[in-house]
């Protein structure tokens, strides 16, 4: 019987087991409502869910999770929120992570038959999710949004969360992450304050002026330690590592081109016409100043063979003038977070091909999906009404950081006067945050939404306090990046979304975007090192991209783009 003939079977079954439980369901007591309930099968007996309030289940049901290993975690068996979700909300988890080879591991799952109730911490490409959810492999979550109100509200809120998660006939089979934090969604680019210091600088506000800047940082002794020769003024680097993109992110908002991916940049215009921007004036442009950058040795020389370790070693050293990152200034240079006071963040760079001040705002969608529910499940409405909760306040804290009382404390910040979520660090933990990776919480596991009250005051107190010296110590990086977004004349800009694609996309996508993607990353580095001409061989190369399906390829993005379209008017 194929996968399809299972489904109908299991929903004749629940059908009928339903209507012989039927008379089990009660109004059930819950923080004093009174709730309406009813049964799902378990067995020989009937589990009673609760259509609102909590606990979701009368009687603790056990669920079978597996996901890729979250990060620091050792033994899940050790995290406080395993008794507490059993406890508050009925729901034990049996866990089974794997620290490697996950996507294999998935794959095998669904080819036997054997997907779990959850996935947790998935990281699952959508186009295989929706895939595997057509086949009956994973639950439709959009068959239960009735009881799922936390979760309808957010996509009302943030109408791209609904339009990525939703195939285009209309079903839900996973939940990618969704960001709220501003600090999260905006560049991470940087300038050494101190250097700016020494020689008396202000911050660049355009191209232009970081150009000036970095001409400076070369000939003078910026760093002042005697030596004019080592200062590097910036740090491009071609390294995968996805965080060091956040300096180009910078670059192309100053050349009006508002992307997330550095490599592969997809643009619509107002008329809805998708288009790659590697082709456009605006993007020779930027690869003419970066080339610029590279001849007069104004960046790293280094920037296509350094490692990771390597940047992080120099980086210690106090030789970049200005870098992007995904982590922050204190992390590279292996500092406390005080740190990131010697630096100042960039952010709505102008030039001459763009006057505005613009800022790109990633999508608060994160592209992989990161929980889903298996189709076998007995309690698929306890399973949805569990990745409901996430979307309630006490969830996404539960997620990402356990519970007060148990796993932290509110303290009050006096600084940016709020109250924070504080984590206790017990006897056998260093930290409050290795307690979090170690004994509290399945870290990145059910965080499917991420929201941090600290930050987003940042963007909500007095400029003077934000820019004490007391909040850029304590809040570092995410202090400067709310400073420099929140200064007069920069303004913030959607960059291109997240689209998802269906089966049939992602395989005629397959390789024409592997290939093109490929040769505009190597173009890129002949083009900045002098490989390439700018001008010459720039015509040569647009021609090399029609003739690898270009056009092809833009045809599937602008129906990808259409459908995202469709659901955000």
């Amino acid at each position: 019987m194929n996968k399809w003939g299972n489904r109908g079977m299991a929903m004749v079954l629940a059908a009928v087991m339903g209507l012989g439980a039927a008379g089990c369901g009660s109004a059930q007591e819950s923080g004093g409502t009174t709730q309406e309930s009813q049964t799902e099968a378990e067995g020989s007996f009937a589990v009673t869910v609760n259509e609102t309030g909590y606990p979701i289940t009368n009687e603790e049901i056990t669920i079978e999770v597996s996901g890729k290993m979250p990060s620091g975690l050792e033994d899940w068996t050790n995290l406080a929120v395993i008794d507490e979700y059993a406890e508050r909300l009925g729901i034990r988890l049996n866990c089974n992570f794997y620290a490697t080879d996950w996507n294999t591991q998935l794959t095998l799952m669904v080819a036997g038959d054997e997907v779990p109730d959850l996935i947790a911490n998935g990281e699952m490409n959508i186009s295989d999710l929706n895939t595997w959810g057509e086949e009956g492999y994973f639950l439709d979550l959009s068959q239960y949004l009735d009881v799922m109100p936390n979760l309808k509200a957010y996509f009302e809120k943030y109408p791209e969360l609904e339009a990525y998660c939703t195939t285009s006939d209309g079903h839900i089979y996973g939940l990618p992450k969704l960001k709220t934090d501003m600090t999260d969604r905006l560049t991470r680019t940087f300038v050494n304050r101190v250097w700016l210091d020494n020689l008396g600088l202000e911050a660049p506000t355009s191209i232009e002026e970081l150009y000036e800047t970095l001409v400076v940082f070369k000939e003078q002794d910026a760093n002042g330690n005697g030596d004019p020769t080592d200062e590097i003024p910036l740090l491009f680097t071609g390294s995968t590592n996805a965080g060091y993109s956040a300096i180009e992110r910078t670059l192309l908002d100053a050349f009006g081109i508002y992307t997330s991916d550095i490599n592969y940049i997809l643009q619509a215009d107002e008329s809805g016409t998708v288009y790659l921007a590697n082709t456009g004036e605006s993007y020779q442009e930027y690869l003419a100043f970066l080339a610029k950058l590279y001849e007069e040795g104004l960046m790293e020389q280094e920037a296509f063979t350094l490692t990771d370790n390597e940047i992080m070693q120099k980086e210690q050293g106090d030789v970049y003038g200005v870098f992007g990152t995904g982590s922050a200034p204190f992390v590279l240079a292996n500092q406390d977070i005080s740190y990131d006071a010697n630096w100042m963040a960039l952010s709505g760079l102008s030039s001459s091909v763009n006057q505005d001040r613009y800022a790109g705002i990633a999508s608060p969608v994160s592209s992989l999906i990161l929980t889903a529910v298996g189709a076998d499940t007995e309690y698929p409405e306890a399973m949805a009404r569990f990745l409901d909760y996430f979307y309630t306040e006490e969830g996404m804290l539960s997620a990402m950081k356990g519970y007060e009382g148990v796993t932290f404390d509110y303290v009050t910040d006096e600084l940016i006067e709020i109250d924070v979520a504080e984590m206790r660090a017990p006897e056998g933990y260093a930290s409050g945050e290795e307690y979090r990776f170690k004994g509290a919480v399945i870290n990145e596991g059910l965080n499917v939404l991420e929201s941090n009250a600290d930050r987003e005051a940042l963007f909500e107190i007095d400029l003077d306090v934000l820019e004490s010296k007391e909040v850029v110590e304590k809040y570092g990086w995410a202090a400067l990046v709310a400073d420099a977004y929140r200064q007069d004349g920069v303004t913030g800009v959607s960059v291109y979304p997240v689209v998802a694609y269906t089966s049939e996309e992602s395989d005629q996508r397959g390789t024409l975007y592997t290939d093109i993607n490929t040769y505009l990353m190597q173009a890129k580095a002949q083009f900045i090192t002098g490989e390439k001409d700018v001008e010459a061989d720039w015509d040569a190369y647009v021609t090399t991209l029609e003739q690898m399906g270009l056009s092809s390829l833009l045809e599937i993005e602008q129906e990808a783009y259409n459908r995202y379209a469709e659901i955000m008017k």
